[in-house]
């Protein structure tokens, strides 16, 4: 165990084994301790944990580990369902505890859940320094731990919008699953997340293979919460693929369980996705009814989700030719984006206006060209760098710049492509 402790503050500190043993001992000798091969000699230990910094003095009892394992438990599964508030409480108290800690594979642990915790709360930035802390002893991680690693770093992914390096670490952590006991709340809770990333990346069928095992576990458990959000998915994936009778159906489940615990953000999100179905069956009453039941129900926080409606509102008054109203939803639109830096809904809200005024002109072409597409290829949105592409491409088509039109529909298609895959 004194080896094991001494690798990993050593790597921790980032420091090599060959800067730790110099004037100390052989590397050879080092390499041996750190993995139990060879016990230090009293001096020699003493001297290894001054260049550390540590005093390796506080012993571990095998009941105190069974303890605060137990906590952390208790921690992932408050985070598992997500108690933000208890989650917080329990890290608090976390924190005092985990200052006398040394056993390594307990303390890696901790760094694991705190990493899913600033996922959580969507501190990323802590979440990436802590991610740099990890990857150090990543070579020495247990394969439960190693799958928690994958796990959360495809969460840490999916927030960055990074689907395609999200579903390989999801893979990687699957992979590590079928040796693992796991427990069914841990299951249905990784296939949601998987189901997730398909849907984003638009493998529908692979969503809907992983939403409905998801399903079928969360019902049987009572998770009503979370078979809702599954229900929402899979109205989603069969949008998608415009089975609009089958979306319809499953965001109508959705909606009960939803209204039974009055979850405002849920509803919001049904009702946007309601408003979307009808606005494709050509049936805009009905459409920009359920898109104002959404903005009614969304909540201060969700900036994006709230961009997103009002864009969606005015483009279904401009498609009735309502451009006075269409105008008015735009300009508050553009409002709250800028002021709260919604960069996707500011670059969707201004070339729509270009759209709506016919301003098809240089600005709405460098708009295009130097701004949007570039920005949603370089966070891999490629259904928008389809779509923008084509239009960019028809622009310089009806001016008869054909090099430039073939080069945006190369693009477009190249983009489309990358949808498939």
């Amino acid at each position: 165990m004194v080896g094991a402790k001494i690798r990993y503050f050593r790597q921790m500190k980032g420091i090599t084994q060959e800067q730790l043993a110099a004037g100390l001992c052989s590397i050879p000798y080092l390499s041996k301790i750190e993995h139990g091969l060879a016990q230090p000699s009293a001096d020699l230990l003493e001297h290894l944990c001054k260049e550390l910094g540590v005093t390796l003095d506080q012993v571990d009892n095998e009941e105190r580990i069974e303890a605060l394992s137990h906590k952390l438990l208790e921690w992932y599964s408050e985070m598992r369902i997500r108690d933000v508030e208890q989650a917080k409480n329990k890290m608090e108290t976390l924190e005092k505890e985990f200052k006398s800690v040394e056993n390594p594979e307990l303390l890696t642990t901790y760094l694991l859940f705190k990493f899913r915790y600033f996922i959580l709360i969507q501190e990323l930035d802590k979440a990436n320094t802590l991610l740099e802390r990890i990857y150090v002893v990543q070579e020495s991680l247990t394969p439960s731990l190693e799958y928690y690693y994958h796990y959360f770093l495809g969460l840490y992914y999916y927030q960055l919008k990074k689907y395609n390096e999200a579903l390989d670490s999801y893979l990687k952590a699957e992979k590590l699953s079928k040796e693992m006991n796991q427990d069914n709340a841990e299951k249905a809770e990784f296939y949601y997340q998987k189901a997730l990333v398909h849907g984003r990346l638009h493998q529908v069928t692979s969503s809907n293979s992983y939403a409905f095992k998801a399903l079928s576990i969360f019902n049987k458990e009572y998770n009503f919460k979370r078979s809702a959000e599954t229900e929402v998915l899979l109205g989603i994936n069969f949008f998608r693929i415009l089975n609009y009778d089958d979306a319809i159906v499953h965001f109508k489940h959705a909606l009960k369980y939803a209204e039974s615990f009055n979850d405002r953000r849920l509803k919001s999100t049904i009702f946007h996705n309601l408003g979307f179905v009808n606005s494709s069956q050509n049936k805009p009453d009905e459409a920009l009814k359920h898109f104002k039941l959404s903005l009614q129900n969304i909540t201060d926080t969700e900036v994006e989700e709230y961009s997103q409606t009002i864009y969606m509102i005015a483009k279904e008054y401009g498609q009735q030719d309502a451009y006075e109203k269409a105008q008015k939803w735009l300009k508050e639109g553009l409002r709250f984006a800028t002021e709260k830096e919604v960069l996707d809904y500011i670059f969707h809200l201004k070339i729509y206006k270009h759209q709506l005024e016919n301003n098809i002109n240089d600005e709405f072409e460098e708009l295009l060209k130097t701004e949007a597409i570039p920005y949603f290829s370089q966070k891999q949105m490629w259904s928008f760098v389809t779509n923008y592409g084509e239009v960019l491409a028809d622009y310089y088509n009806d001016l008869s710049k054909h090099k430039n039109a073939s080069y945006y529909y190369r693009l477009a298609n190249d983009a489309r492509k990358k949808l498939l895959n």
